[in-house]
């Protein structure tokens, strides 16, 4: 697998990682959980929610386009060839579901005819990563992408006036 290939795939990965920490801590802000690594519920541990379960939580709970919960349904079928064909010698022989992810990030995202069909797939499944982070990140407002509109600290001008205004005098000296 080209180095690229091999980026892409990461990538893809941490994404899955993003979203299903963002699908983690919605849910458990909405279900009152405390600590959502350490709950048998969303943890990671056997009794826990798995990826797929956790990807059809915010699909029934959200209010997404039919585009967009296409888009995180593939996301979620990819998310599982990827796991499942960790081994594959190329990008494309990593799509192997019948349902033909690949050629619905074809049609999703339509590329130059000029590329080889590698490089279609990278690019398409850039933009998908790109989309469906997002849109987890919104429905879930995720502060990892979202920040929060308030001061870190408070100051008082006044006063950092008069300290600034010492410091300087003793420059002077």
């Amino acid at each position: 697998m080209q180095v690229q290939e091999v980026k892409v795939r990461n990538e893809f990965l941490v994404a899955a990682l993003f979203v299903e920490s963002a699908i983690t801590d919605f849910l458990s802000e909405r279900l009152n959980i405390q600590d959502p690594i350490k709950s048998d519920f969303l943890g990671n541990n056997d009794n826990g929610l798995s990826f797929d379960q956790k990807i059809d939580a915010i699909l029934d709970s959200s209010n997404f386009s039919i585009i967009d919960k296409s888009k995180i349904s593939v996301f979620r079928e990819i998310y599982k060839e990827f796991m499942l064909n960790a081994e594959a010698a190329s990008l494309e022989e990593s799509f192997t579901s019948a349902d033909g992810n690949d050629d619905f990030l074809m049609i999703l995202y339509p590329q130059n005819d000029y590329l080889p069909r590698e490089e279609k797939l990278i690019n398409a499944t850039y933009q998908l990563i790109g989309e469906v982070s997002e849109l987890v990140a919104y429905q879930t407002e995720s502060v990892e992408v979202k920040m929060p509109g308030r001061k870190l600290f408070a100051t008082d001008l006044f006063k950092m006036g008069k300290f600034a205004s010492l410091f300087s005098f003793l420059f002077v000296i």
